[in-house]
């Protein structure tokens, strides 16, 4: 019964859906990455690199949970368990993703938060072999790229996730007759 009504408490107040823990701070984070992208330099383009990916794993994070969070609203009152995330690395965060509710531009971020995976990891591991700035800025540009593409594809589909929960709370008496039934 507890957990019913744990999902029926966190359906009822928004501020306890899915979202980043330290939003200012993520922010800040990301501009940060954004100076440090803009000063053209070894160490500003591997901070912005590392910072991105960062925040897309966060961001994978926040989907994962909303995923989750969905799946419980969709089949309340039965019981289903929120994945734990917080000491998986990159590619296992993916792979949580992956196993959730996808839609195209789901898909999309996974796609894209691979790549820049692949760009990290190239970066990170290969970096003694780079000859030239230019050659850093000619892979890190790419990253950039996919960094704001992300971002993007995770404002649509979190938004598309509070939606649907607004769906769920609008309608949670019919979630409450289901707990008086039992």
């Amino acid at each position: 019964m507890k957990y019913k009504i744990d999902v029926l408490n966190k359906l009822r107040d928004s501020d306890n859906w899915p979202a980043f823990d330290r939003p200012d701070f993520l922010e800040k984070l990301n501009d940060v990455a954004d100076d440090a992208f803009t000063q053209k330099t070894i160490e500003g383009y591997l901070a912005a690199l590392l910072i991105y990916h960062q925040l897309c794993e966060e961001m994978m994070k926040v989907l994962i949970q909303c995923s989750s969070f969905l799946i419980q609203c969709s089949v309340f009152p039965h019981e289903i368990k929120s994945k734990r995330i917080n000491r998986l690395m990159f590619g296992q965060i993916i792979n949580e993703l992956e196993k959730g509710i996808l839609d195209t531009d789901t898909k999309q971020f996974i796609e894209k938060s691979k790549k820049l995976n692949s760009i990290r990891i190239k970066m990170v591991h290969k970096l003694t072999d780079k000859t030239s700035l230019n050659s850093i800025e000619r892979q890190i540009k790419p990253a950039k790229k996919l960094f704001d593409e992300l971002f993007k594809l995770f404002d649509d589909i979190y938004d598309d996730y509070r939606v649907a929960f607004s769906h769920y709370k609008k309608n949670i008496e019919d979630l409450e007759e289901l707990v008086d039934e039992e």
